[in-house]
């Protein structure tokens, strides 16, 4: 009837564009374990990790060995895991609310300071966003000595960055949102800051976002001297370049393009599939998505290689076969827990997916490292709702 045609091709119209969306988006294609395949042996290292966010690996004692810091917000202590035989220790007591740390030897005895972040909240007028730093007594397996930095409401993300060659790192913090924002668009200004040694004066990364900050990484980088800084957020996906004393943002992607504020990017890796690079991320904030941009041109093309993870939170590359190609690593806390491996098709334009873990851990924070010394990288994943460490031993192909 023609008074139908007007709503007929308005529907026909908006089917297309949707159509288009899809084919622009290859999902993953799921498949079980195939011969020729590596394979991980989980071991349990933790239990009753209330609220277990983040682990940090790094060598504690000078033994040569690498070492599990487990950072759980629901208690009120920091953790860590001694290697070989796991023994726990208490690095800190008194904290509260704790959510991110990281570390570095500030005074090159061998053994790092870990700069830690507490009394976390998503609220500004709760939020006592304390960032300190602990140092190590003669003991290293009894609790370190707490020196608080700074406070900044929401400070949320701690990262050590080498950003001028030097050799000497500086810390870079971001807080989740800035000041008077609330759910859920938290439309205001939000800054990042860095600190360094020996003052730890607070100075300015950038002031000139908008929203919500949830991921910064520190990375080699083409013309870069020493490291450049990728941050995630709503406003999407930048890069950082610290020269003659100050830092100037670029802008690399936009991140899931839907409307403010499921707008940008979560949680944000780089990854190498041989001499190309990719960026793994998780959208949008606490996302459904996994996604993998490449270069195309002048402008990264994204791809979602997968859009059934429930509360996305981790999301790490690694080199699990050692071919010069990196899969990667993806953590959710809600639905069905599970740790999922993705891999790259020879051509890279199509990936497909495992569990590494199929319902046993609530991934919040994950972490890669040859723990075990095989020359195999290994996994090590904290949940939240599992409030459990796991260590993931890569035992090679089967």
């Amino acid at each position: 009837m023609p008074s139908r045609t007007p709503a007929r091709v308005l529907l026909l119209a908006l089917f297309a564009l949707v159509a288009a969306r899809v084919v622009s988006r290859p999902l993953v294609h799921a498949q079980a374990p195939a011969a020729g395949t590596t394979e991980f042996v989980a071991h349990e290292i933790g239990t009753g990790l209330r609220g277990g966010y983040q682990v940090v690996i790094a060598d504690l004692n000078k033994d040569g060995k690498p070492d599990i810091i487990a950072l759980a917000s629901g208690l009120p202590e920091l953790l860590w895991y001694e290697n070989p035989g796991w023994q726990k220790h208490v690095l800190a007591t008194g904290v509260s609310q704790l959510i991110n740390a990281s570390v570095y030897d500030i005074d090159g005895d061998g053994i790092p300071e870990i700069a830690v972040a507490q009394g976390f909240t998503t609220s500004t007028k709760t939020s006592k966003g304390q960032v300190g730093i602990l140092t190590h007594g003669a003991d290293v397996t009894a609790p370190w000595t707490y020196k608080e930095i700074d406070a900044v409401p929401t400070a949320h993300r701690l990262r050590w960055i080498d950003g001028d060659g030097s050799g000497r790192k500086m810390l870079v913090m971001a807080p989740l949102i800035g000041m008077d924002s609330a759910a859920p668009d938290y439309k205001t200004p939000v800054s990042i800051y860095f600190y360094r040694a020996p003052d730890f004066k607070r100075e300015t990364v950038t002031d000139t976002f908008t929203g919500l900050i949830h991921g910064i990484e520190p990375m080699a980088w083409e013309g870069v001297t020493g490291q450049a800084l990728m941050s995630a957020g709503f406003m999407g996906i930048y890069l950082h370049r610290f020269a003659n004393g100050r830092w100037t943002p670029v802008e690399m992607t936009k991140g899931d393009p839907d409307p403010w504020p499921k707008s940008g990017t979560s949680d944000v890796a780089l990854g190498k599939l041989g001499a190309q690079k990719f960026i793994a991320t998780i959208e949008p904030w606490h996302g459904n998505e996994v996604v993998v941009y490449t270069v195309n041109g002048s402008t990264w093309a994204r791809h979602v290689i997968d859009d059934a993870i429930t509360d996305g939170h981790a999301i790490v590359t690694l080199d699990v076969d050692a071919d010069g190609r990196d899969e990667v690593i993806a953590g959710q806390r809600g639905g069905a827990r599970s740790l999922m491996l993705y891999t790259a098709s020879r051509d890279g334009n199509s990936w497909t997916k495992r569990a590494v873990d199929d319902g046993g851990m609530a991934g919040a924070g994950c972490a890669a490292a040859d723990l075990n010394g095989d020359k195999r990288t290994d996994i090590v994943c904290i949940g939240t709702a599992t409030a459990n460490l796991k260590w993931y031993e890569n035992v090679g192909k089967k």
